[in-house]
């Protein structure tokens, strides 16, 4: 199968193009072509973690919105150890409903991941393009624990049982986990992260993801050195539902690199 590969790999110039554009002129010329993005966050992250991208959408003449999950975030009061992936699914589409969205541009990061394939087989109608921020992509009757290695599926299921969360990763493996290696930033972030409860790591989707016949696009972090996301973007590349690209950076890109990540972002669509 020939899938279209796009490496989106925005120089400074190219960045600032894009995102700050000519005045009024591009305002005109983007208004007909607006979309609405709706960002949904990755483990133990909240709405926050959009905080730097979500205003360069908007610069380029886009809407958007960031729902938290519940159980996380400034929601992390909510229900935390009892909001499984079911929970975080009923978040997203009530929030399309409730706000009344369509054509919208889903967005899921990691995690989150998951949570976009749930919401797909909701077959709410109000999705127009789906796209995997370096991200699990599972199918009907799949979880987050089916990706992992099976000693810490186990441990996640016996905290699930439990009803129990999952803390947050110890600092000091943020670098290689999700590329925040910066000071200032895992200074700003590390109040802002929350446990995650063990169930949404369990739960499976229900339903079919691939039934409705929308776009989908699997955009992988090409520093990301994590083996399972290697994986999952190699599968993706020969399955034919999906195209294919490439940001430069490390896990959490949208946090490190704002602007690269938002120009690589709008490419897509």
């Amino acid at each position: 199968m020939k899938l279209e590969r796009r490496t989106a790999i925005i120089g400074a110039a190219t960045t600032a193009l894009a995102l700050h554009g000519c005045g009024t002129t591009q305002n005109a010329n983007t208004r007909d072509k607006a979309r609405h993005y709706v960002l949904l966050h990755g483990a133990w992250h909240g709405a926050w973690a959009w905080s730097k991208a979500a205003p360069l959408i908007r610069q380029a003449g886009h809407e958007v919105s960031v729902p938290t999950l519940s159980g996380l975030g400034e929601r992390s009061h909510v229900a935390a150890g009892i909001s499984g992936l079911a929970v975080h699914v009923q978040d997203v589409v009530s929030h399309l409903m409730m706000e009344d969205l369509r054509d919208v541009v889903l967005v899921g990061h990691s995690y989150a991941g998951c949570v976009l394939s749930g919401v797909l087989a909701a077959r709410t109608g109000r999705v127009a393009h789906a796209i995997y921020l370096d991200a699990f992509v599972p199918l009907q009757g799949q979880a987050m624990s089916n990706f992992l290695p099976p000693p810490v599926k186990a441990d996640f299921e016996r905290l699930a049982a439990q009803n129990a969360t999952v803390p947050v990763p110890p600092v000091a493996t943020w670098g290689e986990r999700w590329g925040l290696s910066d000071g200032a930033l895992i200074a700003w972030s590390q109040p802002r992260m929350t446990a995650q409860a063990a169930r949404s790591f369990t739960e499976q989707v229900a339903g079919d993801p691939m039934a409705e016949p929308i776009r989908r696009t699997y955009l992988k972090c090409s520093t990301n050195p994590n083996p399972q996301f290697k994986a999952i973007a190699a599968g993706i590349q020969k399955d034919n539902r999906f195209k294919y690209a490439e940001v430069e950076g490390h896990h959490d890109v949208m946090l490190i690199d704002p602007p690269r990540f938002v120009s690589s972002l709008l490419s897509l669509v």
